[in-house]
């Protein structure tokens, strides 16, 4: 144990091994292409080879071939034998868990913070939280906000709430950081990138669901989009309305968030119950006049 320990940690001393691991942490549960986080990490492909290869050999990546692309996936659980055994080994019991911060005058809420972020703000993030606010019918307080917030709405956005009975999102879109939260969904990957927020204490649980993306261009393709995007939204939703988030531990909550991000079928157990049945979506289809 200790000697696979100090091999990790001894990883984790070089800055660009701990961004590989942050990034593909941050994109769980999808793995990322090495073509991919040379891109975003602007290192050569030949550099970044052997601290991916180091990273694998310690177990804190996995690799997986898939055509001629190589993948990765982050293991996080090897994070924690390695914090454990500095806990328990090094520190002798005497590091202990950070206590949460409490604010003077506040009352704690019984409610979690549930926090939708994507790119602008303008888009995908109020979507979903209008839709997680009927779905999960005030059993957590949702908000929605921007990485890199717009000046104002989405218009397209604003008419299809409209359409399908859903409440406007406000007056313009909200930073990341004027907002605390218990959990934070990135629906694009700007948002993912973005994780973690601030240093809030304890930090925010967080989890990845890509989206569909409605780009710039024609205002039909666009509304198919966006629907495509709320369909996909629902029933990640309904089965996160299962989830007792106030009292599960920490850990199942994240792997709950987790797996309905990937769509796996353990996050019926995650939720504690079984899957609901498929049906049809409750949106009413979109009308001509209104992509219009």
């Amino acid at each position: 144990m200790e000697p696979l320990c100090l091999a990790r940690l001894g990883l984790l001393g070089n800055p660009l091994r701990v961004t590989v691991l942050r990034l593909l942490i941050r994109h769980l549960p999808h793995p990322l292409a090495a073509g991919d986080l040379a891109r975003a990490l602007a290192v050569p492909p030949s550099t970044l080879s052997a601290h991916l290869a180091a990273l694998c050999d310690a177990g804190l990546l996995v690799q997986r071939a898939q055509g001629p692309l190589r993948l990765y996936h982050a293991v996080p659980g090897a994070l924690a034998h390695v914090i454990d055994w500095l806990g328990a080994d090094v520190a002798l019991g005497r590091a202990g868990a950070v206590p949460e911060r409490e604010v003077p005058g506040r009352r704690r809420s019984a409610r979690a913070r549930l926090l939708f972020l994507c790119s602008d703000g303008a888009l995908l993030s109020p979507l979903a939280a209008a839709l997680a606010r009927r779905r999960l019918r005030g059993g957590a307080r949702v908000s929605a906000a921007g990485a890199d917030p717009a000046c104002a709405f989405d218009p397209l956005l604003l008419a299809l709430l409209g359409v399908w009975g859903l409440p406007p999102p406000g007056d313009v879109p909200r930073g990341a950081m004027e907002r605390g939260a218990d959990m934070v969904i990135a629906l694009d990957t700007v948002a993912a990138d973005a994780l973690p927020l601030g240093s809030q204490m304890p930090p925010p649980v967080c989890a990845y669901w890509p989206l569909p993306r409605a780009g710039a261009g024609r205002v039909i393709p666009r509304a198919v989009a966006l629907h495509a995007a709320m369909c996909a939204l629902e029933p990640r939703l309904a089965a996160l309305a299962r989830l007792p988030s106030g009292s599960a531990p920490r850990e199942a909550v994240q792997a709950a968030l987790d797996s309905l991000s990937s769509g796996l079928p353990e996050v019926a157990r995650a939720a504690g119950s079984a899957p609901a049945p498929r049906r049809r979506s409750p949106f009413p289809a979109l009308p001509a006049s209104a992509a219009s």
